[in-house]
């Protein structure tokens, strides 16, 4: 049978019988996949890092034909991103992203995009940990640009350069968003048809979020309010509910960023 070769992060790992995991990884080829790392628990096992969370790993795998499960004969480090694991609010970000991803992204869905948008996230939150005291609201800022970017990901980012009912392009006061109509609407046509409601400076960030840099949040002079962070976090998770993917709120990683920033 042929093996395959990839660069991978790895999303998830969960304990299988006494000497393995299994290990859910986002390779740049072959999109998420589910392996079986046998021994991998064992001490002094050949996987060594390279199936530590948020890592980086050059990967070597067997499909099996029928079987959820493939397995995973070799790893090797590339990039190590337990650097993280040094601020707990940098951490609790890392995680968001990789659940988000593990969550909605079908298993095999190929794309190099989501790749390189993980690669992206680990990578800006890698250089700035530990977040200084007082600026911890940059990691829950970075995750909502994140879930901004993965909707562009999978095809379902909302418009927000005009009104999509009536064309208007000038949104520099409070619209909506409406998932079911796929983008924004003026302050007229909120009035008529309904939708969540966005203040002016939330709308300026989903679209700072969208088309600009996602370390952005990270290095900005000033922290987005809370007050904004909530509203437009809000917003797109009507997006992805909508859609099928699930409330982003459920999240395990999220529920635990939530519980230290509030």
């Amino acid at each position: 049978m042929s093996h395959l070769d990839s660069e991978a992060f790895v999303l998830r790992h969960v304990r299988q019988g006494e000497t393995s995991h299994v290990v859910t990884l986002f390779a740049r080829s072959g999109g998420k996949v589910a392996v079986l790392a046998k021994g991998s628990r064992k001490p002094g096992s050949r996987f060594g890092a390279g199936l530590d969370l948020f890592n980086l790993t050059r990967i070597r795998y067997r499909p099996r034909p029928n079987r959820d499960l493939v397995f995973l004969d070799a790893c090797e480090l590339a990039r190590d991103f337990g650097c993280l694991a040094r601020d707990v609010f940098g951490y609790a970000a890392a995680a968001v992203c990789a659940e988000l991803v593990d969550r909605v992204v079908p298993e095999g869905a190929d794309s190099d995009e989501i790749f390189e948008l993980l690669h992206a996230a680990f990578d800006a939150l890698a250089t700035t940990v530990p977040l200084p005291p007082g600026e911890e609201m940059r990691a829950v800022a970075l995750c909502v640009a994140f879930q901004m970017k993965l909707a562009d990901c999978l095809g379902i980012a909302p418009e927000l350069t005009a009104c999509v009912a009536c064309g208007e392009a000038d949104l520099s006061g409070a619209g909506a968003l409406s998932p079911g109509r796929g983008g924004l609407l003026c302050r007229r046509c909120r009035a008529a048809e309904g939708g969540r409601r966005l203040g002016a400076e939330t709308i300026g960030f989903l679209r700072e979020s969208l088309f600009g840099e996602l370390s952005a949040p990270l290095l900005a002079p000033r922290a987005p309010a809370r007050g904004l962070l909530l509203e437009a976090r809000s917003a797109l998770d009507s997006l992805f509910e909508y859609h099928h993917h699930g409330h982003p709120g459920q999240l395990r990683a999220r529920r635990f960023l939530d519980e230290l920033w509030r």
